[in-house]
């Protein structure tokens, strides 16, 4: 391991991030930002962990893992919210998984001791306001979207229907 490095039971820490999973047409809901770290087990066998939902995601190498680990929350929050789950068990089963417990509890103190880490060294680790401006930004497109949709609907009703039948005789 080098020097001044972040380890846990798991491995040596290599990175630190957020997921946001927006709300679509197949999730219907607000999930909250997820952390997660990307843990370096051994030589190119690398861990991406969700804190929160203690989903991991293996490859090897960090973006392998993270993309694995990225698909694994999307699976288990489809599967979690699928049906009538969505009304109460689905919540509380994402409620218990958010609670601290040994294992969150080394994860929680190996991020936040990266985050000093990199505060320190001068990496910006939050983008939480980056994320914002960039969803306000999308939220105006949609809205500017909007309206150019309802104006080109109402200039489509203000047009004469007309249907054409034509025979050519000889």
């Amino acid at each position: 391991m080098s020097r001044g490095s972040i380890t846990t039971s798991r491995g040596e820490v290599v990175g630190i991030g957020k997921i946001k999973v927006f709300p679509s047409n197949n999730l219907p809901y607000e999930i909250p930002m997820l952390s997660f770290l990307v843990v370096k087990e051994q030589e190119n066998t690398y861990v991406s962990i969700c804190i929160h939902l203690h989903i991991d995601g293996d490859g090897a190498s960090p973006e392998e893992a993270r993309e694995n680990m990225k698909d694994h929350i999307i699976e288990f929050l489809y599967t979690n919210f699928k049906g009538d789950r969505s009304e109460g068990p689905a919540w509380d089963y994402l409620s218990e998984l958010f609670l601290l417990d040994a294992d969150t509890s080394e994860l929680w103190d190996a991020y936040r001791t990266a985050q000093i880490k990199y505060a320190k060294n001068g990496i910006k680790t939050d983008v939480t306001a980056e994320l914002l401006d960039r969803i306000e930004h999308l939220q105006n497109q949609v809205n500017r979207l909007k309206t150019v949709k309802e104006k080109l609907e109402k200039n489509l009703a203000e047009k004469a229907e007309i249907s054409w039948e034509y025979q050519k005789v000889s």
